[in-house]
């Protein structure tokens, strides 16, 4: 069950958080969020959602539907006690609840309470102090590392997929642009206007076409004013000869 923001359901324990409760945007809200499906989120209402587990059990939930603790451990590599003291504190801060359609007196079915989660630091009820941004950090760099092991999760797949790779139109890119703040809020919004004729509601895996797949989009617009972070690895790739000719392979 969802409700609009500031309500509160009458099959929710008192006091129980809303983490939607007086969220807004100066805009308006996006064309795609739905206050009475959809959760916005700001610093101060991710608490009990920072932790890496947590967020983990709550976009699956999102993604693939209600499931019960031993499914959700199995997917994640986590015993069943781990992740339902995990669920437990999601559900204690209003973003999952009871299945009750499919529990029983055996297994506890979980289910998300809002069909996605978005985040903004441009709440006008939630000010960009230091607590607040460091909060806002952890849970972004949570985000970025699913997103990147979903990235990785590909590459990994490449020996399985081998000749496919060729005619397959899954990939990575990035283009150096130059642009206003005002043209790069414009150009935020065509590309979720466009993608918004694909997008598949959560957990629905039904669709007329026999040849759809399943697909995640991942959309970055960043400041190009950061040194790549790090130093760069050879990590398993066999190094480069220095004396050898510059298309020659050490071969070790």
């Amino acid at each position: 069950m969802t409700t609009p923001a500031g309500t509160t359901p009458a099959d929710l324990p008192p006091g129980r958080d809303l983490p939607i409760e007086g969220a807004s945007l100066p805009e308006g809200w996006p064309h795609w969020f739905d206050p009475a499906r959809d959760a916005m989120l700001t610093p101060r209402r991710l608490r009990g959602l920072v932790h890496p587990i947590r967020l983990r059990l709550l976009t699956l939930l999102q993604e693939e539907g209600p499931a019960t603790a031993s499914q959700l451990g199995r997917r994640i590599g986590q015993s069943s006690g781990v992740t339902s003291y995990h669920l437990r504190i999601l559900a204690d801060r209003g973003f999952i609840d009871d299945d009750t359609d499919r529990g029983n007196g055996r297994d506890r079915w979980w289910r998300s309470r809002y069909r996605t989660t978005a985040f903004t630091l441009r709440s006008p009820d939630d000010p960009l102090d230091a607590e607040n941004v460091e909060v806002a950090e952890q849970y972004v760099r949570m985000v970025v590392d699913n997103h990147y092991a979903r990235m990785v999760g590909y590459v990994d797949s490449f020996i399985a997929r081998g000749e496919q790779l060729a005619s397959l139109p899954w990939g990575f890119g990035d283009t150096q642009i130059r642009l206003t703040l005002d043209e790069a809020r414009a150009l935020s919004a065509d590309v979720n206007r466009l993608i918004e004729r694909y997008r598949r509601e959560p957990s629905a895996r039904a669709d007329e076409r026999t040849d759809a797949v399943d697909a995640i989009f991942m959309f970055q617009l960043l400041p190009d004013d950061q040194p790549m972070a790090g130093p760069v690895s050879s990590g398993d790739i066999d190094e480069v000869n220095p004396s050898a000719d510059a298309d020659q392979v050490n071969p070790g």
